[in-house]
């Protein structure tokens, strides 16, 4: 009954995207139990963009769905899982040919990479892991963006004691830049990086005016995606460690 201005401040998607998932989803969504008040696919659906469009914690958002805390919870995982198993039919990092500039003059650069700590409760096993270098726990969470803030990258499965360099040498975006990586493609990354042939990083002594003035367009350029990680925290509320921490097992 909602109209389409409703549904697009409610969810972020109009009525016919909405439609899409839920047929798209169906399959995995429909209950498998045969109980008599099994959650309808488009509630799930629909409870699950909610809480994502909100961009706030869980708790705020149960009260707009009309549903419990666990059934919300639940049709979270459901949606989400669903969302990934497809996720490489739409999803592809950008190709060497689709290279662009980033902002001061770098060309062929495929991204912009660098991390960011997501908040989380203290987990009940293998807690030092997820301390992290400012003393609460979190994932580490790395980020790959393009001059635009396009997210084309997200690794978050390693815990905030990881180094981010550790996070990129065990990623699948390592491995497929030291494939098949023509000359003249890389990403741009801060201090916390080794350089690589695929990985430019700033010169940790400069000498000369040619090296300063190659930091200070390093320094410009990955500007692009210290914006695009406090755009991400604006957006989504949760991902500020300001809000709180999240509530899920890691």
């Amino acid at each position: 009954d909602l109209s389409e201005e409703q549904v697009l401040r409610r969810y972020r998607l109009d009525k016919a995207a909405i439609a899409g998932l839920c047929r798209e989803l169906g399959a995995d969504l429909e209950s498998l139990t045969g109980r008599s008040h099994a959650l309808p696919v488009a509630v799930k659906v629909t409870s699950a963009l909610t809480f994502l469009a909100s961009g706030s914690f869980q708790t705020a958002t149960r009260d707009t769905t009309g549903i419990s805390q666990s059934a919300m919870s639940n049709c979270l995982a459901q949606f989400l899982e669903a969302l990934q198993r497809r996720a490489a039919r739409y999803i592809a990092f950008p190709t060497p040919a689709r290279a662009g500039a980033a902002p001061g003059a770098f060309p062929g650069v495929l991204g912009l990479v660098g991390s960011m700590h997501v908040a989380l409760r203290a987990p009940s096993e293998n807690e030092p892991a997820y301390r992290n270098a400012g003393n609460y726990h979190s994932m580490n969470m790395q980020v790959v963006c393009d001059a635009a803030g396009a997210i084309t990258n997200v690794v978050a499965k390693f815990p905030g004691s990881c180094p981010n360099a550790a996070v990129l040498e065990n990623s699948a975006l390592a491995r497929l830049l030291e494939g098949a990586r023509p000359d003249g493609a890389w990403l741009l990354g801060d201090r916390s990086y080794p350089l690589k042939p695929w990985l430019m990083t700033p010169i940790a002594a400069p000498r000369g005016a040619a090296e300063e003035r190659y930091n200070a367009l390093h320094h410009q350029a990955l500007a692009a995606l210290r914006r695009t990680l406090a755009l991400l925290k604006l957006r989504f509320r949760c991902l500020d460690k300001g809000r709180g921490c999240l509530q899920y097992a890691p």
